[in-house]
C-alpha cells in the first residue's frame, strides 16, 4: 500500500487508505460533501493523483505507479487500520442535481496503536481546490479520528513555505509543534518543513 505524501501547495495535499464509514456535510453551492471507502471505480482518480510527478518530492514516490498496480492495491486493501497501519478514503461531492464525483483522496498513516497517533494526508484535484472541501474532509476526519479511532493525536509534516495548508490546518485547531530543518529535497534543495499537531479530546 505505498502512496504519497504532505501537505502541497498547488493542491494542499497529503495522503494514503480507509473503510465502510461514510460521512456526509453540506458545503457551499447546495453541495453535499462525504468521505466514503474506495472502490474499484475509482482507479483512475488514484491514478492521477499517484502519478503527479509535481507532488513526488513530498513523499517517496520515484516512479509511476500502474493502472495494474493501483487496481491490485484497492482489492488487497483492508480497510482496517490495525492491519494496514493506514486507513484511506474518497472524497466526494454531490451537485444539487444529484452528481457525484471524487475530487480527492483523505488518508491516515504512520498508524501508531501503542502511542494512539497516525499522520494525516490529504491529496485534492486541482480543479476543486480553494472551495473549502479540504477543509471540510479534514474536520470530518478529525471527528472520525476522535470518535471511532480513539486517536489520541493526529499530525502532518507540511513544507514550511506552505502557508496555504499551515494556514488550513490551523483553522482546524492544529499547532505547529517543531521546525524541521533540511526535511524535503526538491530541485536540487533542502527545505524546512513544520510538524502539525492535533490532540484529540472525547466531546
Amino acid at each position: 500500500c505505498s502512496v504519497l505524501l504532505s501537505l502541497h501547495e498547488s493542491s494542499l495535499c497529503i495522503s494514503r487508505c480507509y473503510s465502510c464509514h461514510i460521512i456526509s456535510v453540506h458545503t457551499a453551492n447546495n453541495r453535499t460533501m462525504r468521505i466514503r471507502a474506495i472502490e474499484p471505480e475509482d482507479l483512475e482518480l488514484l491514478y492521477t493523483i499517484e502519478n503527479d510527478t509535481s507532488l513526488w518530492w513530498l513523499s517517496s514516490q520515484t516512479a509511476p505507479l500502474s493502472r495494474y498496480h493501483l487496481r491490485q492495491y484497492i482489492a488487497s486493501c483492508e480497510a482496517d487500520i490495525y492491519k494496514d497501519g493506514q486507513v484511506r478514503y474518497v472524497i466526494e461531492i454531490t451537485s444539487a442535481s444529484g452528481q457525484p464525483t471524487p475530487v480527492g483522496l483523505i488518508d491516515l498513516f504512520n498508524f501508531s496503536p501503542q502511542h494512539r497517533r497516525a499522520e494525516l494526508g490529504i491529496a485534492i484535484l486541482r480543479e476543486y481546490c480553494g472551495k473549502g472541501i479540504a477543509q471540510q474532509a479534514v474536520a470530518e476526519i478529525i471527528e472520525l479520528s476522535r470518535q471511532v479511532l480513539s486517536l489520541h493525536q493526529l499530525y502532518a509534516i507540511v513544507p514550511e513555505d506552505n502557508s496555504a495548508a499551515l494556514s488550513m490546518l490551523q483553522k482546524a485547531q492544529f499547532k505547529q509543534g517543531a521546525v524541521l530543518p533540511d526535511w524535503l529535497f526538491y530541485a536540487s534543495e533542502y527545505h524546512n518543513a513544520c510538524l502539525m499537531q492535533l490532540f484529540l479530546q472525547k466531546t
